[in-house]
């Protein structure tokens, strides 16, 4: 007896919230199909590209790159399960905005995935096949951002800004992806002003460099290995959440998240498809796993466990 209540003191273990009333996120099937219905719809629409960016930052997982789905490396997702919005390149030489970013890691490598969209009407080539002086303009900012990397000092001050959590991956090498979301699938379709769309489909490919993705507007959709994302904006005084997807849900290692990223009343708020009741006890978890965080950790000669799950 005296040997189990010894073993049992040696293990502390953290849990999450099972309670069955809780308020609950809707599912990821509800979810990913109202999503692609309002994105489609807002597509048909020929919207302004400032339209597509809110729409994206408030529905992270529909934001190709977070989970090694874009480049080398990246399996081991991002910090935090976090993009984030228009980060600053701020270094030697030109400072850049992309419209998106995350920073994924695997065991060898740290994987920036810097993504610029545009505004989905704007084509690829022209009637006679040349390519577009939107598309050229678009596609040249990868080059940009490429040349901002290859400066000397600017990945170190890369990794000072971005990197949030886990120390050990610090030193791991750099290598950046870049990905530009533009125009529409119906362009390179029968009906889409071109005599041979497979051919410049194929001449559209070939316009790639070194570590780049071209995808159309059409192929974004939620992916469910980025359910529990959150857009970031990074300020003077660090990241800030903007929003969390729709289907977030908080669990036993939100607690150095939280404190890192602090409040988060306001981006709970802004997130959308998320009832009123749902946010308030998203609040209240966030808060609580903070608070945890917080407390003095167990005797070095206790073992904390988290048993996994989504509250």
């Amino acid at each position: 007896m005296e040997n189990n209540q010894r073993s049992e003191s040696a293990f502390e273990t953290v849990v999450p919230d099972r309670d069955p009333d809780r308020p609950m996120a809707m599912t990821w099937d509800r979810y990913s199909d109202q999503a692609l219905r309002e994105w489609y719809s807002l597509l048909s629409r020929s919207p302004e590209e400032d339209e597509v960016q809110r729409f994206l930052e408030l529905h992270p997982a529909m934001i190709p790159g977070g989970s090694g789905d874009v480049g080398p490396g990246g399996h081991h997702g991002s910090d935090m399960g976090a993009v984030f919005r228009r980060p600053k390149l701020i270094g030697a030489g030109r400072s850049f905005e992309p419209d998106f970013m995350w920073v994924t890691r695997s065991s060898g490598l740290i994987t920036p995935i810097l993504i610029e969209i545009e505004k989905p009407s704007k084509r690829w080539f022209r009637k006679d096949g040349r390519p577009t002086s939107e598309f050229t303009e678009a596609r040249d900012q990868l080059n940009d951002w490429r040349s901002w990397f290859r400066r000397d000092g600017n990945q170190a001050l890369f990794r000072e800004t971005f990197l949030l959590l886990g120390e050990k991956y610090r030193n791991r090498p750099l290598e950046p992806q870049f990905v530009l979301i533009y125009g529409r699938e119906s362009e390179f379709k029968m009906g889409g002003g071109h005599s041979n769309p497979d051919a410049l489909r194929y001449k559209r490919d070939q316009q790639r460099g070194e570590s780049e993705y071209f995808m159309t507007f059409d192929a974004l959709r939620p992916r469910y290995d980025h359910s529990i994302s959150m857009t970031l904006t990074m300020t003077a005084q660090g990241p800030k959440i903007h929003a969390f997807s729709p289907v977030y849900g908080t669990g036993t290692n939100t607690g150095p998240r939280a404190l890192r990223l602090s409040d988060a009343e306001a981006a709970f708020s802004r997130s959308v498809m998320m009832t009123e009741a749902r946010r308030e006890y998203l609040k209240k978890r966030w808060d609580y796993w903070r608070n945890f965080e917080q407390q003095e950790r167990p005797a070095s000669s206790r073992i904390r466990t988290r048993r996994t799950g989504i509250e």
